[in-house]
């Protein structure tokens, strides 16, 4: 009897019953007396928890501004148990880039990211460009393992949209949409992967894979939600915003495209981005509320859908972000499930395989690589002439800044601020008259450290006024303009560095060029290096 008088009430008149007879009952967990507080309002809020750019951090790390002792996914999971037992209402993704960064997620190739996701039943996660810097198949390979969706409206394979490939493909799984009904309200979330791709990563990396752009893709998904009589739409897309000017967001690039979405989809109801690691716990893009939660689980996101039962429609959205800071317990859980790769990975870091005997600079004037910098030019050098690849010279810069390499034991750790992403080297014929203007682009950049190793370089002028007015062999002649030089230099670079260098960009992917990616690391190569010399100073690495 109970049980048919209470079917019998309309939803919002049993609700606001509930509300009552809460307020009078003791013990009730916070959500209940939140979810009473609503109901006697005729409200309910559906909330959306997002990580984003975790990066394979797991472990408390530090941010760019050096404030230490923040972040994680461990502390993500303690804050996202404490929301879900606060609201029980919620769903919880990630925006990408979920794996590449850390010594403990590579020793799996992600796989140890993507069962953590696993364990803290994520509802879905958003691909990111960084998921394929080790290869389609390390891809493909956690994409399977993944037991939720994986989202991409606009991902397609072999020119064919993946959620219209063959179950048996191993990017089947990934869908251009996502709905979830959540207390009775229906969620759409669409997902969207930067086009910026072939800027960042060769074919050879990608196989297939290619993201469309993404307008189209997200005005479709829209139609199809809408059709799906959904309750609120919101665009989980890896690209985000670099900036926010007062109330004005920074223009749109190549690769992020938040302004134009914003402006040609007014019925999105919200934003979440990723990409550009920056921190924007609320804003308005063209009227559309926005959140981003930074990188490597520093700040988690939370997105709050406020519904009106009666109308059914939304009534409120709140969107905030919350630094993992100390305050925040690791969640014992992961730490115990992350246990084995992260002693392992510490281990590994911790291994010294050689020793500088005295200081390697890093700052020097262009045309005269630094020692730090020889470092990596001769290592890469040394790796692809052991394997039959002998080059003219390297192209390479500096993640250090202007900070040296002290003397003392190295450590594998040590080698990952020296280089620390893992980019496949590469080699590329070049014309002595090439070699002018691409090497004019790489010095003028900002923040640029390149240098060309095995040429002598003259330059006159700084940065945008600079001129290359030589390059000459090692014996002292000058190049040949139509001959054609084997450099070698990343992968990364060879793509243009994100447009950072489109001469080279442009030169380097010409047929000519007969540009080759090869299956050795620049990492790997700076660890053979140093293991096989064990001691190293600056008069080891006299430029030729």
């Amino acid at each position: 009897m109970i049980g048919s008088s209470r079917a019998a009430l309309p939803r919002r008149q049993f609700l606001k019953g509930l509300g009552l007879s809460a307020a009078v009952k003791a013990g009730w967990e916070p959500w209940q007396a939140r979810a009473a507080a609503e109901a006697r309002i005729g409200q309910l809020t559906v909330s959306l928890f997002h990580t984003a750019d975790l990066h394979g951090h797991i472990l408390p790390t530090q941010n760019y501004d050096g404030l230490s002792n923040v972040g994680g996914l461990a502390r993500c999971a303690s804050q996202i148990q404490t929301w879900r037992h606060e609201q029980p209402h919620s769903l919880l993704i990630d925006l990408g880039d979920v794996y590449q960064g850390t010594p403990e997620s590579r020793s799996s190739d992600g796989q140890l990211m993507v069962q953590l996701l696993n364990k803290l039943h994520y509802d879905a996660w958003v691909l990111g460009n960084h998921e394929f810097d080790w290869g389609f198949d390390a891809a493909a390979k956690n994409i399977a393992a993944s037991a939720m969706p994986v989202l991409a409206c606009n991902a397609q394979s072999g020119g064919r949209w993946t959620n219209q490939l063959d179950p048996s493909h191993p990017l089947s799984k990934i869908a251009p949409f996502l709905i979830k009904e959540v207390a009775g309200f229906k969620i759409g979330i669409i997902g969207s992967l930067t086009p910026g791709l072939p800027s960042w990563l060769h074919q050879d990396l990608l196989a297939d894979f290619s993201a469309a752009d993404p307008l189209a893709s997200v005005q479709f998904a829209i139609q199809k939600l809408q059709a799906e009589k959904v309750d609120a739409i919101v665009l989980a897309c890896h690209f985000g915003l670099k900036a926010m000017y007062g109330l004005k967001p920074a223009p749109d690039d190549f690769a992020n495209r938040v302004n134009e979405l914003t402006r040609s989809c007014p019925e999105l109801h919200v934003v979440i981005g990723a990409h550009t690691h920056k921190d924007f716990p609320h804003c308005l893009v063209n009227g559309i509320p926005y959140s981003q939660a930074s990188y490597y689980g520093i700040h988690l996101g939370r997105v709050d859908l406020t519904f009106d039962l009666d109308s059914r429609q939304l009534v409120g959205r709140g969107l905030s972000t919350k630094l993992m800071a100390g305050t925040v317990p690791e969640d014992p859980l992961i730490l115990a499930a992350a246990a084995p790769d992260l002693a392992c990975a510490q281990n590994l870091m911790a291994r010294t395989i050689g020793t500088f005997t005295a200081p390697l600079p890093a700052l020097s004037r262009p045309g005269s690589p630094p020692p730090s910098l020889l470092l990596i030019t001769r290592s890469i050098r040394q790796a692809l002439a052991s394997r039959g690849h002998p080059v003219d010279g390297v192209i390479h810069g500096l993640f250090l800044g202007d900070r040296e390499l002290p003397a003392g034991p190295v450590t594998l750790g040590q080698l990952g601020d020296v280089i620390p992403y893992e980019n496949r080297l590469a080699t590329v014929l070049l014309t002595g008259a090439e070699l002018f203007p691409v090497m004019e682009e790489l010095y003028s950049a900002k923040h640029s450290t390149h240098q060309l190793d095995g040429f002598r370089v003259t330059t006159q002028g700084l940065k945008s006024q600079l001129k290359v007015t030589a390059i000459a062999t090692p014996d002292g002649a000058p190049v040949d303009p139509a001959k054609s030089y084997r450099i070698a230099l990343n992968a990364y670079d060879a793509q243009s560095a994100g447009r950072r260098f489109e001469r080279l960009g442009q030169t380097c992917l010409q047929p000519r060029a007969q540009l080759t990616i090869h299956p050795t690391e620049s990492r790997d190569a700076l660890v053979e290096f140093i293991s096989a010399r064990r001691q190293l100073g600056p008069q080891d690495l006299l430029p030729t």
